[in-house]
């Protein structure tokens, strides 16, 4: 594997302890590793996270792929800005119990669900009532 990309997956891992963990001390206990593991990840003095992906992927709760930082499809072409960012938002989420994301979930597509109830609502009647007249 290329220096970069074990970088790119270093840079990852760390990301992740950071949001996840409120201490590198914290997830060195969590994960039964010894003290100044995570500070020999982050000075670039080991990379023994590599051999630790399919531990590490099972504690965030991400696919290998994911925490790789490797798209899960490759092509995303014909997903919008506003799809990508709804994505990574929805990612954030991984932290969280699946029953809490199952609400998220749930809340997330009742409030698409409502506005575009609303949307179709408010054009139907748009219709009926027919094209404005000049002065109204």
């Amino acid at each position: 594997m290329k220096q970069d990309n074990t970088e790119r997956i270093r840079a990852r891992i760390l990301a992740l302890i950071e949001s996840e963990f409120e201490s590198d001390a914290a997830f060195e206990r969590a994960m039964g590793l010894g003290d100044k593991t995570v500070n020999n990840w982050r000075r670039a003095r080991s990379s023994s996270f590599m051999k630790m992906l399919p531990r590490l992927s099972e504690e965030f709760k991400v696919n290998i792929g994911e925490l790789m930082d490797m798209p899960l499809r490759r092509d995303t072409s014909e997903l919008s800005e506003e799809e990508l960012h709804l994505l990574k938002l929805y990612r954030k989420s991984r932290s969280m119990p699946e029953s809490m994301r199952g609400a998220l979930r749930d809340t997330l597509e009742s409030t698409i669900n409502l506005y575009i109830t609303s949307y179709n609502e408010v054009k139907s009647a748009a219709k009926r009532r027919g094209p404005k007249k000049k002065g109204e």
